[in-house]
């Protein structure tokens, strides 16, 4: 009885707190430009004679950044055009992240038009020695044709590095509303942990406090990965990643870690010689146990848990399998290629076996750590019944390995369902048969990276109409129900991304929150399925506005090159959570005072049906 009131209460506050948080639409939103794809994402000098490089020499997050170099005035450096995403009277977030060997002041900036006409804008000033730094500010909008944020500094000799280059609507109403909401980590407290995916440039501000509010734990999208981690034997590099962990650790937050091994996003010194040929299988054991031994020691006792191994099963497998080796990535698995030149197939062996390997690495470096496996297109019969038998067999062998101190403990204690769905093909009926397959198995079921886009593979559509709304908020109320009916057995669904535009899937705006980073109808799917599939909530807008705080800047002393805008398929997210975006401003007054009214009664109303049930209780 007490549980079903406390969940009309938050029902009640989840409709009050939606009628007083009303949300709009955004344009087109550009995300978070980190180089990973190796191209310059649109960026030109602006004096035509510089020479600007994706590299991986230094990164601020991920692998990749942009090396800025043949400069000879102070002006010179790097452009963008950003016409495409701007609009006169809204108001916009711009930042980069620069980096330089020598001490020099950098700054931000703003150039509106061209030619003699041309208007500059400083966004931001600041030194820059040695670290990255972060220029940050806000501008208004505007609808010329060439609307472009710029870096100078003021020693025209000196080489640089930008990352992380941002441009969005500025956060601030549709956020707050955001905040305010009820925090879905603490709705599902006594269920399962409540994660998204980050990157570190997340760690900051006001997009912070909403990761806080709603998530207890937090995914890497690509920093863990072994490409960000190890370029060459014995080399590694953590510092990209190790202040945003020490934060999460100050904010008791929980660390996921993604991944230890996979196909794709790995060094080729692990399983491959220079020759571009796979290595034998005792050298790429040798260089997997030194990996894994390194990077999950370095780790240990900062992550709750990891994916040791990710993707290894083929993208398609026929209904009932006899055999899941027969169906794991073969010709595209470095690891798998390496493990089979070698191999003593008269004693069993096979490239099947560096799966085994991995996650026995794994727990003897930190037996603390819970070990899963984590694939896609698990829904699917005969991938889900491959993955596991491969858990089935694997726990078996690893009962009678002479390793094992603990007698008992499974060795992959936990299936990832990567749920990776669309609207067009999403079965909860079919998911639901996996997590029964999985619990089964005798193992945990992790949700690890969850969004539904609008569409179906490979061409995602957006979310436009009230209807497409509804699809996708009645299939997260299925499937949050689910979760919750088998949260015995669930121990954490993780969404792939914190809102639409930073989602690798942007274009079918896949996730909770969108544009505005504002609560779409399926937050309060996710948040209270029973309610809402029981027809309890609508879906309303709002619109917000703000202040810029750019200041005037003087031209260049030359006419910069004219640039053209960068092409569409040039300015686009890099894979995983290569994004950011946001949008809002502050809440019309006039509705101010209804939701503090509709807040209030919210409160009252909660308190009175939990203060009758104690009573009765009694």
């Amino acid at each position: 009885m007490m549980k079903r009131l406390l969940r009309t209460g938050t029902a009640l506050l989840l409709m009050l707190a939606m009628l007083a948080s009303p949300m709009l639409a955004a344009d087109e939103i550009m995300n978070i430009l980190g180089f990973e794809n190796g191209t310059k994402q649109g960026f030109a000098g602006r004096a035509g004679t510089e020479f600007l490089s994706a590299t991986s020499t230094e990164a601020y997050g991920g692998s990749n950044s942009l090396q800025v170099s043949d400069r000879t005035q102070p002006w010179h450096g790097p452009s963008l055009n950003v016409a495409y995403y701007a609009s006169s009277g809204m108001l916009y977030d711009v930042s980069v992240w620069v980096k330089s060997a020598t001490e020099t002041a950098f700054r931000l900036g703003v150039q509106i038009g061209e030619g003699e006409g041309a208007q500059y804008f400083t966004v931001s000033e600041q030194t820059v020695s040695g670290e990255w730094t972060k220029l940050e500010g806000k501008i208004d909008g505007d609808d010329n044709e060439f609307f472009a944020i710029y870096i100078e500094c003021d020693d025209a000799q000196t080489d640089y590095y930008i990352d992380d280059v941002l441009f969005r609507p500025a956060l601030s109403g549709s956020l707050q509303k955001s905040i305010e909401l009820p925090s879905l980590h603490e709705i599902y407290a006594d269920d399962f942990l409540v994660g998204t995916a980050f990157t570190p440039s997340d760690l900051e501000g006001d997009r912070y406090e909403l990761i806080k509010r709603h998530f207890n734990v937090l995914t890497a999208g690509n920093e863990m990965k072994p490409q960000s981690l190890s370029r060459s034997p014995g080399a590694y590099r953590y510092t990209h990643i190790d202040p945003s962990i020490e934060k999460l650790a100050a904010d008791g937050i929980l660390l996921h870690g993604h991944t230890l091994v996979w196909h794709s996003q790995s060094a080729d010194w692990l399983n491959l010689g220079a020759d571009g040929n796979p290595l034998t299988r005792a050298e790429a054991k040798a260089n997997m146990e030194a990996y894994i031994t390194e990077v999950a020691g370095h780790f240990k006792g900062k992550v709750i848990s990891w994916d040791v191994v990710n993707e290894a099963l083929g993208e398609s497998i026929g209904t009932n399998p006899e055999n899941w080796k027969d169906h794991l990535r073969k010709n595209n698995a470095p690891w798998y290629r390496a493990y089979e030149n070698g191999a003593d197939t008269a004693a069993g062996e096979s490239g099947a076996d560096y799966i085994y390997d991995a996650f026995v690495f794994a727990r003897l470096t930190d037996p603390g750590a819970e070990l899963h496996f984590n694939d896609f297109n698990e829904e699917m019969g005969g991938k889900r019944d491959a993955m596991a038998m491969m858990a089935e067999e694997l726990n078996a062998q690893w009962q009678t390995d002479p390793r094992n101190t603990e007698p008992g403990r499974n060795l992959i204690e936990a299936l990832g369902m990567q749920a990776h769905y669309n609207i067009n093909s999403v079965n909860p009926a079919a998911v639901e048969a996996t997590i029964q397959r999985f619990i089964e198995a005798g193992v945990n079921v992790i949700i690890s990276e969850l969004d539904i886009p609008g569409g179906g593979w490979p061409n995602y559509t957006p979310i436009v109409t009230p209807e497409e709304e509804m699809e996708q908020a009645t299939y997260y109320a299925e499937l949050f129900q689910i979760f919750k009916k088998y949260s015995d057995n669930i121990s954490r669904v993780t969404l792939w991304g914190i809102d639409d535009p930073t989602s690798w899937r942007s274009d079918g705006d896949p996730l909770l929150f969108g544009e505005n980073t504002d609560a779409k109808l399926a937050y309060y799917a996710a948040a209270d399925p029973e309610g809402f599939l029981a027809g309890e909530y609508d879906n309303v807008k709002y619109e917000n506005a703000g202040e810029s705080t750019a200041v005037a800047a003087q031209a260049p002393v030359d006419t910069a090159t004219e640039q053209p805008a960068p092409p569409a398929d040039d300015v686009s997210p890099s894979p995983a959570v290569e994004g950011t975006d946001d949008g809002g401003g502050a809440e019309s007054s006039g509705s101010g005072w209804l939701l503090y009214v509709l807040i209030g009664l919210g409160v009252a109303v909660v308190a009175v049906i939990v203060i009758a049930a104690v009573k009765k209780k009694k």
